[in-house]
């Protein structure tokens, strides 16, 4: 039955009195602290807590505290990025947090406290719409869920959240591109509970729009203000923002077949897959079968992990788009990295290697141009065939002087006709360019995502 199915999950995910008390106590801990701070610089207003803590909707094992240190809108962007990095670093220190400088819209400080994710972010202490900076809406969006969300249905959004999470979709970062905790909080508020909410996605079909404030009065309205994007949910704060748009049309279509198979047939497994077993066997029998053709680099200066991730994904659609430029058939592609030195951007390719001649197409034998293709190929010692005519078009088969992928690919790069991204192009130069992946599962932090990479099955099916 699916109320045994999400008892048992609420039972995985429903944090008990003690944990909430614990980061209650630690959100806390950390308020005091920069309060007492905060009169040592310059424009601070108020410090709160934030997020999913704040609104009772957080899951076990995603346990995160969001403190927002609220500034003057006359303090300029340059002074407030500066403050938060230095009390940020301050506070998490004097708690051993370990802290990193992140960067979203503007640098914020993150640490971990034990197995708490602690978030120290600055926004300016503005009313809406008078946005000076992206997390200036966050403490709107806190307080617009704590006013409209009914104490029961907290456990809803938090068995939304573990479906998403045990699907694998959960998450906006770019390393995802996924259902943020802000937005699945309020895909629950439109449907009411989990049960409507999962039927409702199984019967999505892109481009879906929500409005739940009904700022819109058609629908079509939405598709012009957010062109191009599969899942529109009109922020209730922002009118003029669209919550959903880091959503992959990938990661919806995923949650809508997970939707749709937990409809049919409700088990535990779509909040609680099983861990991916590596049995190297059968993955060096699977890699000897196929064909790939990848980049492994180091990074030459460490970067936030969504910098990274955004330049690595977007070199990784410039090599493809490459690849498919050259004449090769691309599968499909992935990229990894451990967000400190090394990455790979990987493609599976239907050949390593192009035919030694290749179709090239000319001009009907009408136009002006026709001439000049005749006499730019008659002599051409790349020319192995041609030229002929097939339904008035000219045509020649051209010798390839570099067939092999690593050799074209590699070329390629060297000489800049790669879109890679500015960041990256200095250390994808110095990289290694590979066609066999077999040495790479030897690296235990690398085999897990070529095991996933090679099998390329959804977590819940």
């Amino acid at each position: 039955m699916i109320s045994d199915v999400l008892d048992e999950a609420l039972q995985l995910y429903k944090p008990s009195q003690e944990e909430e008390r614990y980061l209650m106590d630690l959100a806390n801990t950390i308020i005091h602290r920069a309060e007492k701070y905060s009169p040592d610089y310059k424009g601070i207003i108020k410090i709160t807590l934030e997020g999913s803590l704040a609104k009772k909707t957080w899951i076990r094992g995603r346990e995160e505290v969001d403190i927002f240190i609220h500034h003057d809108s006359k303090i300029t962007r340059e002074e407030m990025e500066k403050q938060i990095i230095d009390i940020g670093f301050k506070i998490l220190k004097e708690l051993d947090g370990k802290p990193r400088l992140m960067y979203a819209d503007h640098p914020y400080v993150e640490g971990r406290i034990k197995n708490v994710v602690v978030n120290i972010v600055a926004c300016y202490d503005v009313t809406p719409p008078n946005w000076l900076s992206a997390t200036d809406r966050t403490p709107y969006h806190t307080k617009y869920i704590i006013e409209k969300m009914k104490p029961e249905v907290r456990d809803h959004v938090r068995l939304m959240k573990a479906f998403m999470a045990g699907c694998r979709v959960y998450g906006a970062e770019i390393k995802v591109r996924g259902f943020s905790g802000y937005l699945a909080e309020l895909l629950l508020l439109n449907y009411g509970d989990f049960n409507n909410t999962i039927q409702a996605i199984s019967k999505w079909k892109p481009p879906i729009a929500i409005d739940i404030e009904r700022y819109y009065d058609l629908v079509d309205e939405l598709f012009k203000l957010f062109p191009n994007q599969p899942l529109i949910v009109v922020d209730p704060v922002d009118r003029y923002r669209n919550v959903a748009s880091a959503v992959s049309e990938e990661r919806l279509c995923e949650l809508i077949l997970a939707s749709k198979l937990f409809h049919e047939s409700p088990s535990i497994k779509f909040f609680k897959p099983k861990p991916p077993t590596v049995k190297i066997s059968r993955l060096r029998r699977k890699i000897l079968r196929r064909r790939f053709v990848g980049i492994v680099f180091r990074i030459s200066k460490w970067k936030p992990p969504d910098v990274l991730w955004g330049e690595l994904r977007k070199s990784e659609e410039a090599v493809k788009k490459t690849l498919e430029r050259l004449g090769f058939r691309i599968y499909r592609s992935d990229s990894w990295t451990d967000e400190e030195k090394t990455c790979i951007i990987l493609c599976e390719i239907s050949n390593n290697r192009l035919p030694c001649a290749r179709l090239h197409r000319g001009p009907p034998v009408y136009h002006p141009n026709s001439l000049e293709f005749i006499k730019k190929w008659k002599d051409n010692p790349e020319r192995e065939a041609g030229p002929w005519i097939d339904d008035s078009r000219l045509y020649v088969l051209r010798v390839e002087p570099i067939v092999d992928v690593k050799k074209l690919l590699k070329k390629e790069i060297e000489e800049g006709r790669v879109s890679l991204a500015k960041g990256l192009t200095e250390d994808i130069k110095k990289g290694k360019i590979i066609t066999s992946i077999e040495n790479l599962i030897k690296n235990r932090n690398l085999r897990l995502f070529i095991n996933e990479f090679i099998e390329a099955s959804l977590s819940f099916i």
